[in-house]
């Protein structure tokens, strides 16, 4: 059975059901009959019960259907790309999207660290992206609505591909972390899988691909789409890539970060990020040959191009301390800064940084908030990224959004002659 865990501040998509209509006509018959002080104190109770979105307001069945997924791959900023590409996906085939939570891993600390879940909320104002699609609702939201009733144990069916199921024992779950151990977290536990085959691909942009969704996937017959990982393309494409605009910090995320820019940070200033961590050294091995066109976000370098001369290679995936030195050191001449804010994954090079570049102030914060890092580098007055990496993608797309500067380590075009 489902366990509650958290109201949700947003009653946005709720309505008012009978009883609920009765419980008010109860508390006005009250209020009209009792004094001063306790009418205030009365008020109050109501007040909070429908900031809660519990009691007074609660979510009805939507017969258009739910999208659902786990948020599997990647840290932050990968999960905040499937996030985008999903809401694109959920809206052109027309279903709910049940906003999953983010996934922080604890892996620093030891692999047997539990995961720590995090509410799209505690980040993004869902208000903002309302905007853009209503039709969306947190996870917890959900399961507290509808985990005991409409999606009840018995009804709940795992979605893949049958590629996918081949590769995994014939069904769709997964076993281990983050697979079964975020569907664990929200008590879920499936009752069987529904694998597809042929034409089905999440890029709906493509009306045929679109068709297939709603065609042989009506509401009816299969209410939620649970996907065992999100129903986005990667890298994003270009339409789902746009929707950065409708993700806006929570104020007390940017009122926490601007305060670390105003006390440790002199403008002008530059943010770079330097991915450099264990796995990120793995990954970059794919480009140690230079045979790839694309891998990962690196078309926030190159575009999207079917030009066969640019590849991806070593050093715009993973820098050295000179090639980071050297990059660096063609944006101090030209911006001329008074401070450089460095996010990294592993090594921050603080103190080989400041030996590079003595008159300027380096400083770093805790890799563990990729939030921060992340707000701290889209208000920089110039940015460096790593052409590979989806954290500086999301950096990328918020500059992109005000019309601000940036350059990549490894990628020549972003000084032209001076190299």
């Amino acid at each position: 059975m489902w366990r509650y865990r958290k109201p949700s501040s947003h009653s946005a998509g709720c309505r008012r059901s009978v009883s609920s209509d009765i419980l008010v006509k109860a508390y006005l018959q009250v209020y009209k009959m009792a004094s001063i002080g306790f009418k205030a104190g009365l008020l109050l109770v109501v007040l909070l019960k429908i900031c809660s979105g519990r009691n007074l307001l609660q979510h009805e069945w939507d017969p258009k259907g739910y999208v659902m997924y786990c948020p599997c791959m990647g840290r932050f900023g990968s999960q905040v790309d499937q996030f985008l590409g999903a809401c694109h996906f959920a809206k052109t085939i027309g279903r709910v999207l049940v906003i999953p939570k983010f996934i922080e891993y604890q892996h620093e600390k030891g692999h047997d660290v539990p995961n720590i879940y995090k509410s799209f909320d505690d980040y993004f104002n869902l208000d903002k992206v309302k905007e853009y699609y209503p039709d969306v609702i947190l996870m917890d939201e959900f399961m507290d609505a509808f985990g005991d009733k409409e999606w009840s144990e018995g009804k709940r069916l795992a979605y893949c591909s049958e590629k996918a199921a081949e590769f995994n024992e014939g069904a769709c779950p997964r076993k281990g972390n983050p697979f079964s151990e975020f569907w664990d977290h929200f008590d879920i536990k499936f009752d069987g899988s529904k694998e597809w085959s042929g034409d089905f691909h999440f890029n709906v942009e493509y009306d045929q691909w679109r068709q297939n969704w709603e065609e042989d996937y009506k509401p009816k017959d299969h209410p939620v789409l649970a996907f065992m990982s999100a129903p986005a393309i990667s890298p994003l494409t270009e339409v789902a890539g746009k929707l950065q605009e409708y993700l806006e910090w929570q104020p007390t995320i940017v009122e926490k970060c601007d305060k670390i820019i105003e006390e440790n940070l002199i403008r002008p200033y530059i943010g770079i990020h330097l991915r450099n961590g264990a796995d990120w050294v793995r990954t970059c091995q794919l480009a140690e040959e230079g045979e790839y066109q694309q891998l990962m976000s690196s078309r926030q370098c190159t575009g999207v191009t079917h030009d066969d001369t640019i590849k991806i290679d070593h050093k715009m995936c993973i820098q050295s301390e000179e090639q980071v030195i050297k990059d660096l050191a063609h944006v101090v001449r030209k911006e001329q800064p008074k401070s450089i804010f460095v996010a990294t994954d592993h090594e921050s090079m603080v103190e080989e940084l400041q030996e590079a570049f003595p008159e300027i102030k380096i400083f770093h914060l805790d890799p563990e908030k990729p939030e921060h890092d992340m707000y701290i580098l889209g208000q920089s007055d110039h940015f460096v990224g790593n052409c590979v990496s989806a954290f500086s993608h999301y950096v990328r797309r918020e500059r992109d959004v005000f019309s601000k500067p940036n350059t990549y380590f490894g990628w020549k075009s972003n000084y032209h002659d001076e190299l």
